[in-house]
């Protein structure tokens, strides 16, 4: 069992540094960039900061997690952020929308959203990122990484669509993809719901008052 994991870590860590850490880093710029431009937009047009902030509130407390506790939280987080992860790697199936973007700007233009509202009301970046470090060292870039697996799958595939991939590329980047999610990414996801669910409600009060 060991051998067989150690076989297709390496496998996976190939891979992404081969054909998939360019990707990887484009997203992540992406990612950066997004949440600078809505810190701006947001900060610049207060009453759609505070409209958005409010609908945003809204949705979570209509989500289901208002519900759990504990354990049960940590696993709702971790299934609900498994899901979102594999249908955002799913959606890269469907050829030239590149639509696992979509995943990442609207995740970048939430957190850019939430820094604008702290800063229009004057609160101290403590606690914003008191709220978000903590588990958001992992879950980041876990998003990112799903995030990348859909668009290389998506960009993979229109080359197949195209004819101008070399035999077997499809195949390769579908097991590639697989090996990464399984091996990096659930891990990830499963870590970052635990601390955000333990660690990051200790964190904040203890920061914040």
């Amino acid at each position: 069992m060991k051998k067989f994991l150690i076989l297709h870590w390496q496998g996976a860590e190939k891979y992404f540094l081969k054909t998939l850490r360019q990707t990887f880093l484009i997203c992540l710029g992406i990612f950066i960039a997004t949440i600078i431009v809505n810190v701006i937009i947001f900060q610049s047009n207060p009453q759609l900061a505070e409209l958005y902030y409010q609908e945003l509130v809204a949705v979570f407390k209509n989500k289901a997690m208002m519900d759990y506790s504990g354990v049960n939280l940590w696993l709702w987080i971790f299934f609900n952020n498994l899901i979102a992860g594999g249908i955002t790697v799913i959606s890269g199936f469907i050829p030239f929308l590149f639509l696992p973007l979509l995943s990442l700007i609207s995740n970048a233009m939430i957190i850019g959203l939430l820094g604008a509202v702290y800063q229009l009301n004057d609160v101290v970046w403590v606690p914003f990122l008191a709220g978000i470090l903590p588990h958001g060292m992992l879950e980041i870039p876990a998003l990112i990484l799903v995030v990348t697996l859909g668009v290389h799958l998506c960009f993979v595939l229109i080359k197949t669509l195209t004819r101008r991939n070399f035999k077997g590329e499809l195949k390769q980047a579908v097991i590639a993809s697989l090996r990464i999610f399984c091996l990096w990414v659930i891990p990830l996801f499963l870590l970052a719901a635990f601390i955000e669910t333990f660690a990051t409600p200790i964190i904040f009060n203890a920061l914040v008052y």
